[in-house]
C-alpha cells in the first residue's frame, strides 16, 4: 500500500461490513440504553448487563494495546541486489512477551526508489517467544545505493474487532543495490571500421607505438596528429583520413570516470547522469575482467587503482556507493597512458579531455535521451565548491 492509499484510509481500517467505529458506537449505545432503562425500571438484571458491556468495552480496549506491546519487527537477512532485479525481503515478527500473539499486520514503508508487485501489507500468524512469525515481500529498486528499509507500522485488534491500534517500529537494516551493467558501444563517432577499398582487416589492428590500436578510419579534423594520417585511403578518396585510435586492451586499460558535481545533472526525479555513467563503467569493467584484462580504474580525486577480475565484487560495491565529489584534474593526466574517459557534455574538464584524445584517449560523452533536447541547465551541486 503506498502513501496515497494510506492517506485515504479512515481512522479505523474497515475489516468487515461494519467498521470498528460502528461496532463501538453500537456497543456504547447499548450501554447507555441499558443503563437508562435499568435506572428507570430498577431491574437488577439490566444493571448486570450494563456492567458486563462496560467490562467488555474495557477488555477489548486493553487487549488491543496489549497485543502490540512486546512485538519487534526485523529483517531476517539484509539482501544485496542489482538495479531492477526482484529480491525477496524476509521480515520476522519477534514476540518478546510470554503469551502468543495472533494475526498481527504490518505496513512497511518502502524506501525511495523501491517498488513492489503488491501492497506492502503483511499479515503475520501465530508468533510466540520460541517461534517468531515470518512474512515475505518482493521488492526491486530503480537506483543504486544503500537503501535503508526504514520503518513499519504494526496493526492489531481485539478479538471482537472493536479497536484497532497501531505502533510504528524502526528496522535497522539497509539493502545494498548494485548498479546494473549497461551495454556500451565504444565505436568512435564518424569512424569506419571496414574501409571501402581492398585492405586486409588485420592491418587495422596493428599496435602503434603510443599504446593504442587503430580501430578504423574517419575524416581528418583540425588538431589530429599527422602521424595518424592514413595515406592509402587519403589517396584513394582524395580526402584526408586518419586512423581512429582506441586504447590497447592486451595488457590493461585505464578507465577514468568523471564524477565532478558540475558534470552531472538529474535525468529523472531519482536518477542522475552519474548513475548512467556508473552503469556503463560497470559494463566495461565486467567485460574486460571476463576477457582477462587488467584494468586501471581512476575516479578522481581518488588515486588510480589497478584491479583484476578477483576485485570485481569490491569494485562493484564501490560503484554502488559512488557519489559526486569535486576534484582538480592533474596537468599531466593524459601522460599516464591511454584509456577511456566517461564524462558528460557538462564537464568543466571537457576541453582537456578532448585534448587528451590526441594522446590516444577515447572520450565518451553521455548522450542525452533525445538528440533534439538541449543540455539541462541544472547540474548537481551547482554553486557548491569550485573547479
Amino acid at each position: 500500500m503506498d502513501a496515497q492509499d494510506a492517506q485515504r484510509l479512515p481512522n479505523d481500517m474497515e475489516t468487515t461490513l461494519l467498521t470498528p467505529r460502528l461496532r463501538r458506537t453500537a456497543l456504547l449505545t447499548a450501554i447507555i440504553v441499558f443503563a437508562l432503562v435499568s435506572l428507570v425500571l430498577g431491574i437488577p438484571l439490566l444493571f448486570l448487563i450494563t456492567f458486563s458491556l462496560m467490562l467488555l468495552w474495557a477488555f477489548a480496549f486493553f487487549f488491543a494495546h496489549w497485543l502490540l506491546h512486546p512485538l519487534r519487527l526485523e529483517v531476517v537477512a539484509t539482501p544485496e541486489v542489482v538495479e531492477g532485479q526482484p529480491t525477496t525481503l524476509r521480515l520476522r515478527l519477534v514476540n518478546e512477551g510470554r503469551l502468543p500473539r495472533f494475526l498481527v499486520e504490518a505496513r512497511v514503508t518502502l524506501p525511495s526508489g523501491a517498488q513492489t508487485d503488491r501492497p506492502s501489507h503483511l499479515v503475520f500468524g501465530h508468533a510466540t517467544r520460541q517461534q517468531p512469525a515470518e512474512a515475505t515481500l518482493t521488492v526491486w529498486f530503480r537506483r543504486r545505493g544503500l537503501h535503508p528499509v526504514g520503518t513499519a507500522e504494526l496493526w492489531g485488534q481485539d478479538p471482537l474487532g472493536l479497536f484497532i491500534v497501531r505502533r510504528s517500529v524502526k528496522m535497522d537494516a539497509a539493502i545494498l543495490v548494485y548498479p546494473r551493467p549497461k551495454p556500451l558501444d565504444l565505436t568512435p563517432r564518424g569512424a569506419e571500421q571496414i574501409p571501402r577499398w581492398e585492405e586486409t582487416t588485420a592491418a587495422l589492428w596493428l599496435p602503434t607505438p603510443t599504446g593504442a590500436e587503430a580501430w578504423g578510419v574517419r575524416p581528418y579534423q583540425p588538431g589530429d596528429p599527422l602521424r595518424y594520417l592514413h595515406w592509402k585511403i587519403t589517396a584513394h578518396r582524395d580526402e584526408l583520413f586518419v586512423r581512429q585510435m582506441l586504447p590497447a586492451l592486451r595488457e590493461g586499460c585505464l578507465l577514468l570516470l568523471d564524477r565532478h558535481p558540475h558534470a552531472h545533472c538529474p535525468l529523472t526525479d531519482e536518477e542522475t547522469t552519474l548513475d548512467e555513467l556508473v552503469r556503463f563503467a560497470a559494463f566495461l569493467l565486467q567485460r574486460w575482467f571476463r576477457d582477462g584484462y587488467q584494468v586501471h580504474f581512476w575516479v578522481p580525486p581518488d588515486p588510480p587503482l589497478t584491479v583484476t577480475g578477483k576485485d570485481w565484487h569490491a569494485l562493484w560495491r564501490s560503484l554502488a556507493l559512488l557519489s559526486p565529489e569535486p576534484y582538480m584534474l592533474p596537468e599531466d593526466f593524459a601522460e599516464q597512458g591511454a584509456g577511456v574517459i566517461l564524462t558528460t557534455p557538462l564537464s568543466p574538464f571537457l576541453a582537456r579531455f578532448e585534448g587528451a584524445a590526441q594522446a590516444g584517449w577515447l572520450v565518451w560523452q553521455l548522450p542525452w535521451r533525445s538528440q533534439e533536447v538541449a543540455i539541462p541547465s541544472r547540474p548537481i551541486g551547482a554553486g557548491e565548491g569550485r573547479v
